[in-house]
């Protein structure tokens, strides 16, 4: 079966390696590509007209805002721009961009418009199978395949074909969990912190984010066919919120991936799909007294000790005790690799919700951190 997908996957230019050796564990966000929309001769959508700025100018404007937040919270993140002035980057060479770059996650930012000047609201993408072909999103933010060259550029993009349908939905399943996870992410920043009204997070068949190998998420930013709309993301203050709404976003899916905040606070905890309560038990298991500086895989959080057989499983077991919550470790590593090698097989012994975290004198760090602390 791997080996008909991959035939396949060759013949659609998705990086085979994307499918065979994905991986369903969190690791670190080091690099994040941020795509600012259209650009150049490309102006995007035109907004009402009271202004002298575009789409294109708001998505890049919103971009740089978003890189420079990135930068000053964690210097160790590389981004990458598509385009950081008023060009215009074909999509195939932004996707290619991105995964030349090898990035670990990527944003593409844009801003809608539509025939009544009622709709608003602000709306996250990821790559999906609307069998509305002729979505206004896709076709809006899609290639227009007019020429010969263009067919060689987009390998004969249609997204109302079989064989595209296949690929995206092979997408789906590389990259569905983080993408979605990240999109949801946005759009409650959106809606709780910058009271924007949430349109939810859909899926579309759409070029940018069904030709990266990465979880990636399209955000429209409002309507700049809406006259308030319009005004917010013209304003300093609306690109500056919007741009921090993302960037709050990254920041925690970034620690989620890394292991940093991902706390369960429930008794009930999950093994081989079965929940189990635990009350009185006797556990010889001590709490971890030495400072240590490794990589280790978190497996559980409870707000009650674990009787040993539920860690029998788990290698080197041990746990910390913070603000009341007992958080549950399997084993002591010095190598990204072999962390990554023994989550995995952790995941695969029923332990699915496991991650991989740093530790550093009894306290979970940023991966990255912890790395930097081993060298």
């Amino acid at each position: 079966m791997k080996r008909i997908i991959a035939i396949f996957l060759a013949l659609y230019s998705i990086p085979v390696w994307s499918y065979l050796y994905s991986s369903d564990y969190n690791i670190a966000v080091n690099k994040i590509v941020i795509d600012a929309g259209h650009g150049g001769k490309d102006p995007g959508n035109l907004g009402t007209g009271r202004y002298s700025s575009k789409e294109k100018d708001i998505a890049l404007d919103v971009a740089l805002r978003l890189g420079t937040y990135i930068n000053e919270s964690m210097p160790e993140v590389e981004i990458v721009y598509t385009r950081d002035t008023d060009v215009f980057p074909e999509l195939y060479e932004r996707t290619a961009l991105a995964n030349s770059e090898n990035a670990d996650l990527f944003i593409s930012i844009h801003c809608d418009a539509f025939t009544n000047a009622q709709a608003n609201g602000c709306s996250s993408f990821v790559v999906g199978v609307n069998h509305g072909k002729h979505s206004r999103v896709a076709i809006k933010e899609n290639p227009v395949i007019k020429t010969e060259e263009d067919k060689v550029n987009y390998g004969n993009f249609n997204i109302s074909s079989p064989e595209y349908q296949i690929e995206v939905s092979l997408y789906q399943k590389m990259y569905e969990k983080n993408s979605l996870l990240l999109a949801d992410k946005i759009q409650t920043q959106f809606r709780e912190r910058v009271n924007r009204r949430d349109r939810g997070v859909k899926r579309e068949p759409l070029y940018v984010t069904s030709r990266v190998a990465m979880p990636s998420v399209l955000v429209e930013l409002g309507f700049l066919t809406n006259h308030k709309e319009e005004d917010f993301l013209n304003s300093e203050q609306g690109k500056s919120y919007m741009a921090s709404a993302i960037y709050r976003a990254f920041k925690e899916y970034k620690a989620e991936q890394e292991g940093v905040i991902k706390d369960l606070t429930t008794v009930q905890d999950i093994v081989n799909g079965e929940k189990e309560v635990v009350d009185k038990i006797d556990l010889s298991l001590v709490m971890e007294k030495e400072n240590l500086t490794c990589l280790s895989v978190q497996v559980f959080s409870s707000s009650k000790k674990l009787s040993e057989r539920k860690l029998k499983n788990l290698q080197q077991p041990y746990f910390f005790l913070e603000s009341g919550v007992y958080k549950y470790f399997s084993g002591r590593f010095s190598n990204l690799e072999e962390v990554k090698i023994h989550q995995k097989h952790l995941v695969n012994q029923g332990f699915k919700d496991c991650f991989v975290v740093g530790v550093h004198n009894n306290v979970k760090v940023n991966v990255s951190k912890a790395l930097e602390l081993l060298k």
